[in-house]
């Protein structure tokens, strides 16, 4: 709200929770136009099967990977609702690289998320690498999540930079035990805010010697 996004909050959703919100969020989307960038942010607990990501709403409790489509929401219905809108930027933030909790019933299951390809023109952060688990830490928010709470207070930069930032401070946080990582095609600049204008030089040139004056 503070960088003047438009947000939808939903807390603890269940399963039905969670895909109504979605469907909106998408519904809303399409109604802003090309220029409009939706961004989906989710911290929970997430699933990797047969290499698919799935979001665990906080009633799931699944016993077998057969589960996983009953009681959980794939990450990618998130990105074809964006795609479906037709804008040109897009940002996807998932907090949810926990351990697999299937144990011995994962046949195909794996530590952390499957990277997904990031459609053209969106931006695709987790909060460790493809296959790792990241960690809940001890304050109100993951190690990551901090870490991006704090970037955005100095949000004039790129958003490569931004989360290049994140991922420096999460390293360090977690003596190297986690490393953020992200996927872009985008294909327009982002700025969570307007860019800092750059401070003209006072430095010319000399026309007979190339010397500064």
């Amino acid at each position: 709200e503070g960088l003047d996004f438009e947000t939808t909050l939903l807390l603890n959703g269940s399963q039905i929770d969670m895909k109504r919100a979605i469907a909106a969020f998408g519904r809303e989307l399409r109604t802003r136009g090309k220029e409009a960038v939706g961004l989906f942010f989710y911290a929970g607990h997430g699933i990797q099967a047969g290499g698919r990501n799935y979001l665990m709403p906080v009633e799931a409790n699944p016993q077998d990977e057969a589960d996983l489509d009953l009681v959980g929401v794939q990450a990618d219905w998130v990105l074809r609702q964006m795609e479906s809108a037709g804008n040109q930027s897009n940002i996807v933030i998932l907090d949810a690289c926990r351990n697999n909790p299937l144990g011995a019933n994962a046949r195909s299951a794996s530590r952390g998320l499957a990277r997904i390809e990031a459609p053209a023109g969106s931006f695709i952060a987790y909060a460790t690498a493809p296959g790792a688990s990241a960690v809940d830490g001890d304050g109100q928010n993951s190690p990551f999540t901090a870490a991006l709470a704090a970037a955005l207070t100095d949000p004039a930069r790129p958003i490569e930079q931004i989360f290049k930032d994140v991922r420096k401070t999460v390293i360090t946080a977690t003596n190297g035990r986690q490393t953020p990582w992200d996927s872009s095609s985008l294909v327009q600049d982002f700025y969570f805010a307007d860019p800092k204008p750059v401070q003209a030089s006072n430095v010319t040139r000399s026309a007979e010697d190339g010397e500064p004056s």
